[in-house]
């Protein structure tokens, strides 16, 4: 066995090493430990005393944790300098004093806070951030409310401006309180025993709520999609609810007896009695279906339950009641109406009651505005008219209708048409100062009332200006999809489509020919009372309308860039709340029930012809019908702009009129490249 090992042995056996005679001190002065000699801690130590030597002590590091080298070094490094400086203080006094070789500085201390504060009076304090404290905000919340009676102060605040089928508010300030609710907690919605009152949840769930941090990621977009339409499919349980009689179930013979059933809830509104909910409800959903879902088979069937409703509690010949619930049911009826017209519009199929039925005897809501209510209901007849005219041009295109009628059933719709755009242009388009709601609402309805007499004056000139030449990819209301194909050789719109983007797709049609009289450029005016057929184009050919192609087109224009005029000019929602004001941190304030988006589609397909048509001018001519051309083109650009504004801000909330928007702005960023 080795020598090393049985020393090892004894060791740990118990047999301890001989001590120290003296034992060491626990701090060695510097001198000492610089020479690695023994210390006796003495101050001085006899070391230094023999060797005539400063002795100098710093407390020692050792016990404790042990140190990672690098960090030893760092430590050293800092007690060196430590060191170093208590020793050059005392060795030469001297250079600290003044005159030691450095300029005497001026350090009365009177002038010390005017300097400070003329330096740093003007820079922010920097804020403490507390990182350990700090948590990153949740998201995928949707916008609640936590009573009956919050819900119908942020109805009047983002519904009742566009949608005013309740009565006019009590209160001339409503004030949003929206709850931020978290689906996925274990915290419960709340959720109203009022149809009305889901019906509105079901829209106002959809508005991002101004505490989400991250509104279009799609988590968030996902949780508000699918809790509105919760709050929709309740809002039809309760209305069955509501219709059921408690004898249906106990007694089927006695249910054959009762008159009705008997709601036995609270009313949601104090004005607005219960049997009146199930319509309002419905007609909401009617716009729930089209704006968000995209629906448009279900919003005629919510439109038509709503109609079927209100006809059967006879809404619908009223005359000009004066009791206390006379104002909910005028505009109970009404908007009803105007969904049953809307549903038809956008499906482009016959109305399910006749237009000027003359069983309608109720009077026109009450406003500040006389004439707003009976305008607007005006505007959604005439474009329901221009509707079926557009249905029964595509019957003839197809030879399924004699075109005989055509012309006089144009001539005598632009006749009417026109009259009332003449009244409406003479409108401001000043919001109003008024801090009372209705007026802001009259606003409204006489902006809505533009949008729409255009549209319909588009609608009746369309086929004559540019014959229904598709231009978007997808189908959007009665505006045809366009159908790829090739370009031709040589022609400048083909190219201007096809090579404004590096796949030839931009969302708006890669074909659009130069050989139909909606392209063409040297069409002169005619009067707009001709009935004589028009000869447009060098092909000699011949249409049967009152107009020419030059006169519809401007028509067009003129009505699409008041469409993107309109649409500015709507009010934003707003409240005596912060927050709902200004939508939050993002500034999120979209617009609600927008039933009349496809009058937005009207206007662009519009400007996108006629920029198509302009830019073959520009490329053709020079001088000043060149410079007149690109002057027309940053008009039309405008407008298209205006349009997706609009667009851009309605599917905030609303997931359908995202494909709007997107065709809009597809077509515009092709136009872009093209420049």
């Amino acid at each position: 066995m080795s020598t090393e090992t049985q020393t090892r042995q004894k060791t740990t056996s118990g047999i301890r090493k001989k001590p120290f005679a003296v034992p060491p001190v626990k701090v060695a002065c510097l001198s000492c430990r610089s020479s690695r000699v023994r210390c006796d801690g003495k101050e001085p130590c006899s070391g230094c005393s023999h060797r005539g030597k400063e002795c100098v002590y710093v407390q020692s590091r050792r016990g404790g944790a042990r140190v990672p080298r690098s960090k030893r070094q760092d430590f050293e490094k800092v007690d060196y300098v430590k060191i170093a400086q208590e020793c050059f203080d005392d060795a030469v006094p001297t250079m600290v004093h003044p005159g030691a070789g450095l300029t005497q500085l001026d350090l009365n201390l009177d002038n010390t806070d005017t300097l400070f504060d003329s330096i740093f009076t003007a820079v922010p304090v920097p804020q403490t951030i507390e990182l350990e404290n700090h948590t990153p905000r949740q998201t995928g919340s949707v916008r609640t409310y936590r009573s009956d009676e919050d819900m119908l102060d942020a109805y009047y605040i983002w519904l009742h401006p566009y949608f005013p089928i309740l009565p006019p508010a009590k209160s001339s300030q409503s004030k949003d309180n929206p709850h931020l609710w978290y689906p996925k907690s274990s915290e419960l919605a709340f959720e109203s025993m009022s149809p009305t009152a889901l019906a509105i949840s079901a829209i106002l769930a959809l508005i991002p709520h101004p505490e989400e941090p991250a509104p279009f990621e799609q988590e968030s977009i996902i949780v508000r999609r699918e809790t509105a339409h919760r709050f929709a499919k309740r809002t039809l349980e309760c209305i069955e609810l509501d219709s059921e009689i408690p004898n249906s179930s106990i007694s089927p013979a006695q249910a054959l007896i009762d008159e009705h059933s008997c709601i036995s809830r609270p009313a949601f509104h104090p004005c607005v009695p219960l049997e009146l909910e199930a319509v309002i409800a419905l007609s909401i959903l009617s716009v729930y279906e089209y704006a968000q879902r995209g629906n448009i088979a279900k919003m005629r069937d919510r439109a038509s339950q709503a109609l079927m409703r209100a006809m059967n509690l006879s809404l619908h010949d009223r005359g000009t009641e004066i009791d206390g619930f006379a104002e909910a049911r005028r505009r109970t009826w009404w908007m009803t109406y105007i969904c049953i017209c809307q549903a038809s519009i956008v499906s482009s199929m016959p109305p399910a009651i006749p237009l000027f039925d003359s069983r309608f005897t109720t009077s026109f809501p009450q406003s500040p505005d006389p004439e707003a209510w009976p305008f607007f209901i005006k505007s959604q007849q005439t474009i329901l008219l221009a509707t079926q005219f557009v249905t029964a041009v595509g019957l003839a295109v197809d030879g399924k209708q004699d075109w005989t009628e055509i012309s006089s059933r144009m001539q005598n719709l632009h006749n009417t048409i026109e009259p009332l755009l003449s009244q409406s242009n003479q409108w401001t388009d000043a919001k109003p100062c008024s801090a009372d709601p209705e007026a802001v609402v009259a606003f409204s309805l006489k902006q809505m009332s533009k949008i729409k007499l255009n549209s319909a004056r588009i609608k009746l000139h369309r086929y004559c200006a540019f014959y229904d030449i598709p231009v978007f990819s997808e189908t959007h209301c009665d505006l045809k999809k366009s159908q790829p194909s090739p370009a031709a050789v040589g022609d400048p719109i083909d190219q201007l489509s096809l090579n404004s983007s590096p796949t030839g797709s931009c969302g708006c049609s890669s074909s659009l020919p130069t050989q139909v009289p909606a392209l063409s450029t040297s069409a002169s005016p005619v009067s707009s009372t001709s009935s004589a057929a028009t000869t447009t184009t060098t092909t000699e050919y011949l249409h049967p309308f009152p107009f020419s192609n030059h006169v519809s087109s401007r028509l067009c224009l003129n009505s699409a860039l008041a469409i993107a005029a309109a649409f500015e000019a709507l009010p934003t929602p707003s409240s005596s709340s912060s927050s709902a004001a200004s939508g939050g941190a993002l500034g999120l304030s979209p617009r609600t029930m927008p039933s009349f988006a496809c009058c937005a589609m009207q206007s662009a397909y519009t400007l996108l012809m006629i920029y198509h048509r302009t830019w073959v001018l520009a490329q053709q001519q020079e001088g000043d019908t060149q410079g007149k051309a690109t002057q027309l083109l940053q008009t039309c650009d405008q407008g298209l702009r205006g349009i997706l504004s609009a667009l851009d801000n309605y599917s905030i909330a609303f997931e359908a009129l995202g494909g709007m928007r997107d065709q809009v702005q597809a077509a515009l960023d092709c136009l872009s490249l093209a420049e």
